[in-house]
């Protein structure tokens, strides 16, 4: 299961899907993640911060819980070569969607290793299945 960044900042960040990543997460062996993923992961927390949402620590301390579940196997990461950037230029140019570049990235990652997708953003949902990516509901 390819994992995007709504689903894993709401497994480290306190909101309304919380628990159902959690579970979700639990089902599903590997969970696999991109590079894009953490960057976004990194770009959710300081903005979390920024707004006052999470304390300085409390940021540290999260970016710190990620990096260690990282090291330890938690995540597999999903190498991002060329593929997974043509196949995402290809989504853009042909999907009917409001596709943004970023989430037509993760849409390459899954598509390209034929991941099942769990995300939480609609516009997402809508594009996996116009490309026929099965997705993960939770």
């Amino acid at each position: 299961m390819y994992i995007d960044t709504s689903c894993l900042a709401a497994y480290y960040l306190p909101e309304p899907g919380s628990n159902a990543v959690q579970k979700v997460m639990q089902k599903n062996d590997p969970v696999v993640i991109s590079y894009l993923t953490e960057v976004e992961l990194r770009s959710a927390i300081r903005k979390r911060q920024r707004m006052g949402d999470l304390s300085k620590d409390d940021g540290i301390r999260t970016w710190k819980l990620f990096k260690n579940h990282r090291r330890t196997g938690l995540y597999e990461v999903a190498e991002m070569g060329t593929g997974i950037f043509k196949s995402a230029e290809w989504m853009l140019e042909h999907s009917t969607n409001a596709l943004r570049a970023l989430d037509a990235i993760h849409l390459g990652v899954a598509h390209h290793y034929g991941f099942d997708l769990y995300t939480f953003d609609q516009t997402l949902l809508e594009a996996a299945e116009e490309f026929n990516i099965n997705t993960i509901s939770g």
